[in-house]
């Protein structure tokens, strides 16, 4: 579907129309999206190299450049999606549909990172609230090989997710009339349609709706834990350390996971309710009867979600003195390469 001015047979009138939909499509995808995104992807090439750095003897650094890794392909997918979003891009002379092909090169690529990126938030907030509930087991509980395990089990889960999608769709040559041209489009199997609503319930509602719930419950259970510990320590000033109680290293390592959580819920909640949305209603699609208003809304989620994905970086650098530190060093040593690069031209 394009973002002209294009009114879809069997729209409802004055739901939304097409002039809102390009206002709302091309400032928070085209605009705002991009500016963050550019940013997003230098900050989590920063983030998989400091936590390189770091080792990952530390479970929660194995999930946190995991959690990198799948933020980089979530941004990185964005900016393809944002190209071919851009009229200037799709009126231009291209052999193929932009706004089709993009379903199956930006823009289910783009939820695949996403959805990994939720399970892997999710992990790391339920490590962290057995790190407060259970601080003498969670290290027996959480190995390095459990941390490994299912940060490589996640990107493999979500992979066998997306086959129903890419089984069922494929590239062909379609003819345009409004544009008087054969492109290459997106074609569907016969059966794509029962195939794809199944799907779409199970892959884009329940895997992502429960990863969302489970940060939800576990940062409840921090906050809780949390509130509940620091009022035993004013009543139980003076008195020795129970073994119950956890380091100090690690209630800062909780807060800040705790803060990144809730980032994770505050703006993944838009995508949510859409993609819900979604399950119930398979014409509020970008094909479908509801299309103005699916772009509408899916702008600003995206837009939420890119956000998400590049704040990170921002969070361990003001919480985690570990990281601003390793951050500094490696700023200074590029300063010092510059300046002895520039000393011998």
């Amino acid at each position: 579907m394009s973002v002209r001015n294009i009114t879809l047979p069997g729209e409802l009138p004055g739901l939304v129309g097409p002039e809102v939909k390009r206002v709302f499509v091309v400032m928070n995808l085209v605009v705002l999206s991009q500016i963050v995104c550019t940013f997003g992807i230098g900050a989590n090439i920063v983030n998989m190299v400091i936590f390189k750095k770091h080792g990952f003897d530390d479970t929660v650094n194995i999930s946190l450049f995991s959690l990198a890794i799948s933020d980089f392909g979530a941004l990185i997918t964005q900016q393809w999606f944002i190209i071919c979003l851009n009229p200037w891009f799709e009126n231009s002379d291209i052999p193929f549909s932009s706004m089709e092909i993009q379903s199956l090169t930006a823009g289910y690529p783009h939820r695949y990172f996403v959805k990994t990126a939720a399970w892997i938030t999710a992990f790391v907030t339920f490590e962290r609230s057995l790190c407060v509930a259970l601080p003498l087991k969670v290290k027996s509980l959480i190995t390095r090989k459990v941390a490994f395990a299912f940060n490589v089990g996640i990107y493999l889960f979500m992979t066998l997710t997306m086959y129903p999608l890419y089984s069922t769709t494929y590239f062909g040559w379609k003819f345009y009339p409004k544009r008087n041209r054969t492109l290459l489009g997106m074609k569907y199997t016969p059966d794509r349609k029962e195939i794809f609503e199944r799907w779409l319930f199970l892959s884009d509602f329940c895997v992502p709706l429960i990863a969302f719930i489970v940060v939800i419950l576990c940062t409840f259970i921090i906050a809780v834990k949390l509130k509940s510990k620091a009022k035993w320590r004013k009543t139980a000033s003076g008195s020795a350390t129970t073994s119950n109680e956890i380091s100090a290293k690690d209630r800062k390592v909780v807060i800040m996971i705790s803060v990144i959580s809730g980032i994770f819920i505050f703006c993944f909640t838009p995508i949510s309710a859409i993609l819900a949305a979604r399950s119930i209603v398979p014409d509020l699609n970008i094909i479908g009867r509801y299309a103005n208003i699916n772009w509408v809304c899916a702008s600003l989620g995206m837009l939420a979600e890119t956000v998400n994905s590049s704040v990170n970086a921002l969070v361990y650098y003001k919480m985690s003195t570990k990281y601003r530190d390793t951050f500094r060093q490696m700023f200074n040593s590029c300063c010092k390469f510059q300046g002895k690069t520039d000393d011998l031209k």
